[in-house]
């Protein structure tokens, strides 16, 4: 870890902050303190280099292409728990850091799916609001404190809709979106790990639903995030992919299996000052980027009221620069039109 004192930095429900750390191990120089990427929002725990904001990891699987009746309103809530298994080096190696950040997340979603047409599909608005409790503890050291807020950093976009469409002949709903994390949420530089992630994201999303036959579906969502600089600071974190995707198998007209999986990787280096090789020069540490792989089981069912609940669990593994760990996730879909 690093020698000298860092100003602190805040991360969203999906960030924790940067801290000071001393250590001579450069295992452990971004294992003590980094971010943990918690959810679709997660929580950052910051060393030297900056981390990563929350980004939708494992939120929405099933029939994400989907969207409803246009001229109605849909609200979306997502709660998700993230518990840290260990730490992993910009190698991909465990590290022998002790360090828990786990996090307890509620999102919650308005989506209004107007009559407007723009490009062959229905102008679409929504709105989320992450509400997150976070918990840092260490048995062999000192653990990073945390702020006991509980706001997230908001996110707003605007999006079209396509719910009439073919792909081979078999019927395709997609979805193009622009979001804008918006850095309102909790955040106090006394703390190392905050609900904000204390800067403006920009994410462009295509999510798409492919019905092979009356049992079998195919969903995906890839989505390309781009950071501006943390406020107050010379730091920015890089751009980076991340992805959802799911395969299911109805056992019943109501009832449906999956499985599941999620993919984060960054796509360039953290920079100071606009300087790529800060964080290398400075605290040895070459490669800044990011990267997890999370898969798993689950299941969808639906209510006669066409209710949607979606639940399953993601085990995460390849990680770089970040914690690992296992992500209980559940999903509930409720439409408000008739």
């Amino acid at each position: 870890m690093k020698t000298r004192s860092i100003k602190a930095a805040s991360s969203n429900a999906h960030r924790p902050s940067r801290v000071t750390v001393n250590s001579a191990s450069t295992v452990l120089r971004r294992a003590f303190l980094l971010l943990v990427l918690i959810t679709a929002i997660s929580t950052t725990v910051r060393a030297q280099d900056p981390v990563l904001p929350p980004t939708n990891l494992g939120l929405a699987n099933f029939y994400d292409g989907f969207a409803g009746k246009p001229g109605s309103f849909f609200l979306q809530g997502y709660g998700q728990v993230f518990q840290t298994r260990a730490f992993y080096d910009q190698n991909g190696n465990k590290t022998p850091s002790d360090l828990k950040v786990n996090s307890e997340l509620v999102m919650n979603q308005v989506i209004y799916l107007s009559k407007v047409k723009v490009l062959g599909g229905n102008l679409a608005f929504t709105v989320l609001v992450p509400i997150v409790q976070i918990n840092a503890s260490s048995v062999s050291g000192q653990s990073p404190k945390v702020n006991p807020g509980v706001l997230g950093d908001p996110d707003a976009g605007v999006a079209v809709q396509w719910s009439d469409r073919k792909l081979f002949g078999k019927p395709f709903q997609n979805r193009l979106e622009f979001d804008v994390n918006v850095p309102v949420g909790n955040y106090d530089s006394r703390y190392n790990i905050n609900p904000s992630a204390h800067l403006w994201n920009y994410e462009l999303y295509y999510a798409f639903t492919l019905l092979l036959n009356k049992d079998i579906s195919v969903s995906s969502r890839n989505q390309a995030n781009y950071n501006a600089t943390i406020i107050g600071s010379q730091d920015k974190p890089g751009a980076f992919y991340n992805g959802n995707y799911s395969v299911d198998f109805a056992i019943s007209p109501s009832f449906r299996l999956e499985a599941v999986s999620y993919f984060l990787q960054q796509v360039n280096q953290d920079t100071h000052n606009g300087d790529s090789h800060y964080f290398a020069d400075q605290f040895g540490i070459v490669n800044t980027k990011e990267r997890v792989l999370g898969y798993g089981p689950g299941f969808a069912y639906f209510t006669h009221s066409g209710v949607l609940f979606e639940a399953k669990v993601f085990f995460e593994s390849l990680a770089e620069n970040r914690f690992a760990g296992t992500r209980p996730t559940l999903r509930v879909f409720v439409p408000l039109g008739k």
